[in-house]
């Protein structure tokens, strides 16, 4: 049972193993490669770089802006508590004068209103808010008045909400919403109760809102922030001095238990308002202060950062752009280097391959140097009077231009030697894939002639001219027949074929030789790898060879079964408009 045939093509079979630096470099870049080079590496270097700074910066200023946002919120949280107590403070104080001044009124029949204003001014000595007082009975009536509204005194009050709360209520005070009441002007009350014979008297004292306001106002800790009072409808208690100041809070408050922080817009400025419930009264203290105030702390932090982060992007990207362009040179010395290098390398495959091409060279000019010897001595002979000739001159001219014609064969393959071996700078061009291998199988016609090999072609009629460097390609197409001569032991035969491909054109190599194995089709194109004994081969041509074709931008493939031969086959491509046009050409004759 045969062997299946196998095949191989450098860079994919094991590209780690077939990754030599000779075998996977073709003809030099140019310098849009390396710029390609540079800007590519630039960008990743960048990513890089980049990213990890950018997603480390935005995390810990995240994080820090969260924790200085709570520790700014906190704060103002602190100021509005601080301020709930100061107001809570004035409130209890107020609502203690009110309860020592009842306690002090030990009678129950009604105080002249004469003994009334002694306790008024005491009062107002404590606090210039008070504005009266006034005593009231169980029934609700005023009783005993001091304060500028004397028509207040006998009034009923037992209806007033007022009046109904500090009766039910179980502290025995309470402290009223501001409202317009009997007198139509805006105040608000405290009131205290106190029971004499088992009826509850009332003594209950307005205070002036503007005052209440005031202090409420200008006790606040933090820059640019307005305190005032609500209601729990959200209805302000105090107000400022300025009219164009609204109080204004976001929403209604709806829980006593804890500070609450809320954002709000108000007349196109973002606010943030802290709101602290007081304990004795059903008003919340509203501390408000505009956001950009209270957060320009933040913005400064976000500033430094931002200016940090530039700096460091500053840096890295310097040191990006430096350190590329430095790898880039590198890499272009470093592939000039290997320019050179190929250069030279294809050279000596060149010689060597003149070298191998000796044995026939030298049978080729044999032939007319024999010619030429052999015409000249007969005319000699002719001209020698010991054999007494008579010269013809027809035949004279006759073999003088058969030694014309030798001399010419002589001098046509010199100069096709010197041709090949000589050291040229590659220069595409387009050539004839047919051309060139009727050329190369001229120069191995009487070597495969002497060596009893059989030469068969099978062309493709009218393939379309390939970009190549014509002495380059020689090469690569003489290194595949001298590897197929040598594959064949004895007699054999060697088919070269072309073929037009969809944007390309194939050239195939076959020998019925001996074949190689996977690990030697592996190796093949390894450079200084070779089957053939010491002396008889560099190990250069599959690599130059493989070289120059990937160079092209082309691709060199081989198949082989032992003992059964090889085929190396060459895919070069062809301009796209040039390979259309020939493949509609070609449909078209299909059709007739």
């Amino acid at each position: 049972m045969t062997e299946p045939v196998k095949k191989a093509t450098p860079g994919y079979v094991d590209a780690d193993r077939t990754a030599s630096p000779f075998t996977k470099l073709g003809l030099p870049h140019g310098e849009q490669y390396f710029r390609q080079i540079l800007r590519n590496l630039r960008w990743r270097l960048l990513f890089v770089y980049v990213s990890p700074l950018f997603l480390l910066s935005a995390f810990f200023l995240y994080q820090y802006n969260e924790t200085l946002r709570e520790g700014i919120d906190t704060h103002l949280k602190s100021v509005a508590e601080n301020q709930r107590n100061t107001v809570d403070l004035y409130l209890q104080e107020r609502t203690a004068n009110l309860r020592g001044l009842l306690r002090s009124i030990d009678q129950v029949d009604p105080v002249p209103a004469d003994a009334m204003e002694p306790k008024l001014r005491l009062l107002q000595s404590d606090s210039v808010a008070f504005v009266d007082v006034g005593l009231f009975g169980p029934d609700g009536t005023l009783v005993s008045y001091a304060g500028p509204y004397e028509n207040l005194q006998g009034r009923d009050y037992s209806d007033e909400d007022w009046f109904k709360r500090v009766v039910a209520a179980e502290d025995r005070a309470f402290i009223s919403d501001v409202y317009l009441g009997f007198r139509d002007k805006p105040h608000f009350i405290i009131a205290v109760t106190r029971d004499v014979a088992g009826q509850p008297w009332i003594l209950r004292a307005s205070l002036d809102p503007g005052e209440f306001s005031e202090f409420v106002g200008r006790s606040h800790l933090m820059l640019e922030a307005d305190a005032f009072i609500v209601n729990r409808h959200g209805q302000p208690q105090t107000f400022f001095s300025s009219p164009n100041r609204e109080q204004t809070v976001p929403t209604k408050p709806l829980g006593r238990a804890a500070t609450n922080v809320e954002q709000f817009e108000m007349d196109g400025t973002t606010y943030l308002a802290a709101l602290a419930a007081l304990q004795k009264s059903d008003w919340w203290l509203v501390v408000r202060v505009p956001r950009a105030q209270a957060y320009a702390p933040l913005l400064r932090a976000q500033v430094g950062t931002g200016a940090i982060l530039l700096a460091a992007l500053v840096v890295v990207v310097a040191v990006a752009l430096r350190s590329t362009k430095g790898l880039v040179g590198r890499l272009k010395a470093a592939d000039t280097a290997r320019e050179d290098l190929q250069r030279q390398l294809f050279n000596a495959a060149k010689l060597a391959s003149v070298g191998e091409m000796a044995a026939g060279v030298a049978h080729e000019i044999n032939n007319p140097l024999a010619i030429v010897y052999e015409e000249s001595g007969i005319m000699l002979d002719m001209l020698n009077p010991e054999f007494g000739c008579n010269p013809d001159m027809d035949d004279f001219r006759e073999r003088l231009t058969a030694i014309a014609e030798a001399t010419i064969r002589g001098r046509n393959i010199t100069r096709q030697l010197l041709t090949f071996s000589r050291k040229e700078e590659p220069n595409p061009v387009d050539q004839g894939i047919n051309e060139l291998v009727r050329h190369c199988l001229s120069i191995k016609k009487t070597e495969f002639s002497v060596s009893d090999i059989e030469v068969h072609t099978d062309l493709a009629d009218d393939l379309p001219p390939v970009p190549a460097d014509r002495n380059q390609m020689e090469q690569v197409l003489l290194n595949l027949l001298n590897n197929a001569r040598d594959a064949i032991n004895d007699a054999g035969r060697i088919t070269v074929r072309s073929a037009l491909a969809i944007d390309s054109v194939q050239i195939q190599v076959s020998d019925d030789g001996c074949g190689m194995s996977q690990e030697l089709m592996e190796r093949v194109f390894f450079p200084f790898f070779t089957t053939k004994g010491v002396g008889k081969g560099t190990g250069l041509g599959l690599s130059i060879s493989y070289g120059i074709v990937k160079g092209m931008g082309g691709n060199i493939e081989v198949e082989s079964q032992l003992g059964q031969g090889t085929t190396f086959t060459i895919t070069l491509p062809v301009p796209r408009a040039l390979a259309r046009s020939e493949a509609l050409l070609s449909a078209r004759g299909d059709h007739g």
